[in-house]
């Protein structure tokens, strides 16, 4: 009991010298008041001092990500000159152009000649190791790709001889009457008839649904006519005793009797 109470009186001190440092943190004197005051003060911003260390990974990894979502959402104007310089050596002609349209700023350092001479000199580093896939002058030639002077001349040429070649043989085509009379068009094609040559196609496709139409309602009226037919035929056959209902009636009546 006797520990009990000491450990109830020490804790009520405690709390009472930690309620006087929180009131008067920096309170200075030569008495033992004042001296339990100034070692509650020490404890107290002993206890914060290691607050803030415990939480000083969490807050440089919260500032951590902060820095590099700012610097994420930051725009293309924040970063150095001499960083956009080296990126845009790595760009297109079409993408210059279309970094160029975006500002000022951004158009100047795209249209420096440090960008282009490193573009060149990369272009430089890159294309010998390609040359061996180039294809030579010839098949270039042959695929129409590069055309010289001679092979424009003789595509010129080419041309005008099959321009001549077929006005010759249009000048020899028979007339659209002489094609009627030979049964090899149509005589609605002749000039100066009650359908024009364009519209004989159309004309024939309308003429050929027209008739298909008249045979659909043929057939349909033929097909009940016969099922009418069909069926008087049935009922004829009942009333008179001759028919498949009948005669399966009378199987069954048979078998019937021969199982009694």
């Amino acid at each position: 009991m006797a520990d009990r109470e000491e450990g109830c009186r020490a804790a009520d001190n405690s709390s009472s010298v930690g309620q006087l440092s929180l009131q008067r943190p920096m309170v200075m004197g030569g008495g033992g008041t004042g001296g339990d005051i100034g070692a509650g003060g020490d404890a107290g911003s002993g206890a914060g001092a290691g607050a803030e260390r415990g939480a000083g990974p969490a807050t440089a990894a919260a500032r951590t990500g902060s820095a590099a979502a700012a610097a994420a959402s930051a725009p293309l104007d924040t970063l150095p000159n001499e960083l956009l310089l080296h990126i845009f050596g790595y760009l297109e002609v079409c993408d210059l152009l279309s970094t160029s349209r975006t500002n000022h700023h951004l158009r100047h350092l795209s249209l420096a000649p440090v960008v282009h001479s490193l573009r060149l000199r990369r272009s430089k580093n890159a294309l010998p190791p390609l040359l061996w896939s180039r294809p030579s002058l010839a098949d270039l030639m042959g695929r129409r790709i590069f055309v010289t002077q001679t092979t424009a001349v003789s595509r010129r040429l080419a041309r005008s001889l099959v321009s001549i070649r077929l006005s010759r043989r249009l000048a020899a085509r028979p007339s659209p009457e002489a094609l009627v009379t030979r049964s090899i068009l149509p005589a609605e094609c002749c000039p100066g008839g009650p359908v024009a040559p364009a519209l004989v196609a159309k004309k024939r496709a309308v003429e050929k649904e027209r008739v298909k139409d008249g045979l659909r309602r043929f057939v349909a009226g033929w097909t009940g006519e016969v099922r009418e037919r069909s069926e008087g035929v049935r009922r004829w056959e009942e009333s008179r005793g001759v028919g498949r209902v009948w005669r399966l009636k009378r199987f069954w009546e048979r078998v019937a009797c021969d199982l009694l």
